[in-house]
């Protein structure tokens, strides 16, 4: 395996590039299970893009995939793969399709492109997708580094913007603090602050208020944060958006190290994912 696709876009993308390839979608789980319904793992002869346990039962369905087998399979309570022991008990039920459609795979693909949920239809099965997660970090500094790091590395999709020209080949140069980014947030969106100056953040809080991105949060103390309601009252947003707004950010709180800072930071965004259907 040559690498690891851990959301679905991935996964069809991996598809759209491999004709030959089989697509292995978890239809239904029980227990504790690693993946959800929905996710995905595709087969080449050669290669692997996906998952669907941590070992436990990858490797059979590679085998069957590569032997030309599809349909249904169960691993675990109901299996007739007694062979197959899944440690953390429960069941993976899957669909095995050989040469998933071109159309639909790709159909699906422009939507999550577009960061627009998806219906993939395959084989009359209906498979809902929501775009990858993205985590869009205006600031500057060590802890906007560190986060911009650690969230790409964890895999999801980064957007970088800072008033600091060149803190990182990818951030979007911020000029004016009263204009805004001009970012149009969706549903499956965070957005993180970092900023010591805090006069950059009115603009920017007013546009992630005003779309429906998952997660808001901007850096500082209560202190600081109480003074970042109140001026954001002053310009006429209402208590209620405000609410939206967390702080002081962190699943761990008082961080002073910027790398344990980005950790807690990117933390507490994963806690708030699947409450709100993002992952």
């Amino acid at each position: 395996m040559k690498q690891t696709y851990d959301h679905p876009y991935r996964v069809l993308q991996f598809c759209a590039s491999n004709s030959d390839a089989a697509l292995v979608i978890v239809t239904q789980v029980t227990g504790g299970t690693l993946r959800s319904s929905g996710a995905m793992m595709a087969v080449t002869a050669h290669d692997v893009a996906g998952y669907i346990s941590n070992g436990c039962v990858d490797a059979d369905i590679i085998t069957r995939a590569r032997a030309g087998q599809s349909g249904s399979l169960v691993y675990g309570t109901g299996s007739p793969f007694r062979d197959i022991i899944l440690p953390c008990g429960g069941s993976i039920h899957v669909e095995l399709v050989q040469r998933p459609d071109r159309k639909a795979v790709l159909s699906a693909l422009t939507d999550l492109q577009a960061r627009r949920a998806a219906n993939l239809i395959i084989n009359d099965m209906s498979v809902r997708l929501v775009p990858t997660l993205c985590i869009r970090i205006a600031g500057r500094g060590a802890a906007f580094i560190a986060l911009a790091e650690l969230a790409t590395a964890a895999g999801f999709e980064v957007c970088l913007q800072s008033p600091d020209a060149n803190i990182h080949p990818d951030a979007q140069h911020l000029i004016d603090p009263s204009a805004g980014t001009s970012s149009v947030d969706d549903p499956w969106t965070a957005v993180v602050l970092l900023f010591h100056d805090h006069d950059w953040e009115p603009e920017i809080l007013r546009e992630a208020l005003a779309s429906p991105a998952f997660y808001i949060g901007a850096m500082g103390s209560a202190k600081t944060h109480a003074a970042r309601r109140d001026r954001l009252s002053e310009l006429g947003v209402p208590n209620v958006e405000i609410d939206r707004i967390r702080g002081p950010i962190g699943l761990v709180p008082a961080q002073r190290d910027a790398r344990c800072l980005a950790v807690s930071i990117l933390a507490e965004i994963i806690q708030a994912a699947p409450v709100e259907g993002v992952l």
